[in-house]
């Protein structure tokens, strides 16, 4: 089991990168980060979450990690007590994106929208806190482009772009998008 840094030694670290990132250097949910961070884990991005069902918004934090010797993962830590728990990681590529908010279900409550990228792929992961507290899962894609766009009624799309694997011998590739859209229960593939 690794050996944990003690959040003192962690929270100068810490404090420079929230400088960047328009966060208080003594945020009490951010300090707690650091208690719980392994040696030899860089940290890429965080984000301090909106709140949930009985979770304080300032207690839930998104962490995009990169471990000692492999690949990055994104990682959600929630306040349980006084100190911070490791509630939920994932890892879909080789390296991490970027981590956005939006809520693409129209249930009033934000997924998370995480982009990786894979080899020559973009991979998309929508990530929903159900009511329990566990994280899930809603939606993962991947193709050479991603885009959201808004579709009938300002239902959020996902045009995933890929190659087809239609051309014949020394033509060029052929590629296709497919759009996805929530339909209540699951984004499913619309039909242009």
């Amino acid at each position: 089991m690794p050996r944990r840094l003690p959040g003192w030694i962690l929270a100068p670290a810490l404090a420079v990168l929230l400088a960047g990132c328009g966060r208080r250097a003594d945020d009490p949910a951010l300090l707690g980060l650091a208690g719980v961070l392994a040696p030899g884990d860089r940290v890429v991005l965080l984000r301090v979450l909106g709140g949930g069902e009985g979770v304080d918004p300032a207690e839930r934090i998104a962490a995009a990690v990169r471990p000692a010797g492999h690949r990055e993962e994104l990682r959600i830590y929630e306040k349980r007590g006084k100190e911070y728990t490791l509630v939920h990681t994932t890892q879909q590529g080789d390296l991490f994106r970027n981590l956005t908010l939006e809520d693409v279900t129209a249930d009033g409550r934000p997924e998370l929208l995480a982009t990786w990228e894979g080899g020559q792929l973009e991979i998309l992961q929508v990530i929903t806190r159900e009511e329990g507290g566990t994280y899930r899962t809603i939606f993962q894609n991947a193709g050479q482009e991603i885009e959201k766009r808004f579709g009938p009624g300002g239902s959020v799309e996902f045009w995933i772009t890929g190659r087809t694997y239609e051309e014949g011998p020394g033509q060029p590739a052929i590629y296709a998008s497919t759009v996805y859209r929530w339909d209540g229960k699951a984004f499913t593939e619309v039909r242009r």
